[in-house]
């Protein structure tokens, strides 16, 4: 099952990597950033996880029904990872596409939600981070879509993490809606719980 995921996955991947290649290379002057530096965070975070050999139990469902669960005792984090790392919008071709919200929820948590403008040409739609009152990051969730003739892909991304912890990552999961041409929706998700030591 978990095979069958990544094979089609992969190719909706493939097409969306591919557009995201066609954003212009930063410059120097456009190094600003208008949020968390979502991206160079997991960079950091994968490096923690490989260092601390960090275990995962991931469970893998299909249309909302839980298909397969397994325990791994290594995974290629930067690669795992890399699927949230499409949230951070901090790259030069999205400044100023985004606008900004900061609310404080029932805990006492920041959070800083940005979303995309209605004119916006952005794969990310919206994400919001929420920080305890040290302010340190504590949970991600973001919604990314892609649309073409071909396909319909809808990604909502969401991570949990504990700053005292070593890693921070707890869990996090990812669920993705494809809707290809001539062919109904498909729904498939994946949720990893990191095993602390």
């Amino acid at each position: 099952m978990m095979k069958k995921y990544f094979t089609l996955s992969c190719c909706a991947l493939a097409v969306w990597v591919s557009s995201c290649q066609e954003q212009p290379a930063p410059t120097a002057a456009q190094s600003k950033q208008q949020a968390f530096g979502l991206e160079a965070y997991l960079n950091q975070e994968a490096q923690n996880l490989h260092q601390a050999t960090a275990a995962v139990t991931k469970t893998v469902s299909e249309n909302g029904k839980a298909q397969e669960t397994k325990t791994f005792s290594q995974l290629n984090w930067a690669e795992e990872l890399g699927p949230f790392a499409e949230a951070d919008i901090n790259k030069p071709a999205l400044l100023g596409a985004f606008t900004e919200e900061k609310t404080t929820n029932a805990a006492g948590q920041t959070v800083h939600r940005y979303r995309a403008k209605e004119e916006a040409d952005a794969t990310v739609r919206d994400v919001a981070y929420t920080f305890d009152a040290q302010g340190q990051l504590v949970q991600v969730d973001a919604t990314l879509v892609q649309e073409n003739m071909l396909f319909n892909t809808q990604k909502k991304l969401h991570l949990e993490l504990q700053p005292a912890a070593s890693p921070r990552l707890q869990s996090y999961s990812l669920d993705e809606t494809q809707k290809l041409m001539f062919m109904g929706p498909q729904r498939y998700s994946v949720a990893g719980k990191v095993q602390q030591k």
